[in-house]
């Protein structure tokens, strides 16, 4: 393993000891700096892994549609938030950004609801990670599913900043 490969792996993990720390907990609570849009979905980290992250998520009234089911705009949102804050474990020093976004809709949920969004990492290739996301009620039925293909960029983020200037200690927790 190369040196910047040594890198990218332990800002993983400082990423990773620093989401479980607020496992449980809402978005809106994490430090640092995080979009508006997370901190206002603020879903609720249920678990992270390099490269997977769990959340649960209250639907809010004005995330309805007409018929008062979670409208498709929304579900493309917390598919792409999720999936963004999923970059995050990967440890890349440079931001992903999305090329390319693909959406299904699969079921339909009650905005009085909560409902649980996961994410995997399919393959991290030399310019593009490709990133698989579901949603599901309570039940483990599929409400919708996505992916994105997100380009490796040269831009240094300020959560990537602010973790490489972090003092924390890791530890395997997840």
């Amino acid at each position: 393993m190369n040196i910047i490969e040594q890198e990218v792996l332990k800002r993983s993990e400082r990423i990773l000891t620093l989401f479980n720390s607020f496992k449980g907990q809402g978005v809106a609570d994490f430090p640092g700096p995080l979009p508006p849009f997370s901190k206002y979905l603020n879903g609720t980290l249920l678990r992270a892994r390099r490269g997977e992250l769990e959340l649960e998520f209250k639907l809010k009234k004005e995330w309805a549609n007409p018929t008062g089911l979670l409208h498709g705009g929304m579900q493309g949102a917390l598919i792409d938030d999720a999936i963004g804050m999923t970059t995050a474990t990967l440890g890349y020093p440079g931001f992903l950004i999305s090329i390319d976004s693909h959406l299904n809709y699969i079921g339909k949920i009650s905005i009085d609801e909560m409902v649980i969004v996961r994410t995997k990492t399919l393959r991290e290739g030399k310019n593009i990670v490709n990133m698989y996301c579901e949603i599901l009620d309570k039940d483990g039925n599929l409400i919708a599913i996505g992916n994105s293909n997100l380009l490796k960029t040269q831009y240094t983020p300020d959560f990537v900043k602010m973790i490489d200037d972090l003092p924390i200690q890791s530890h395997n927790n997840h």
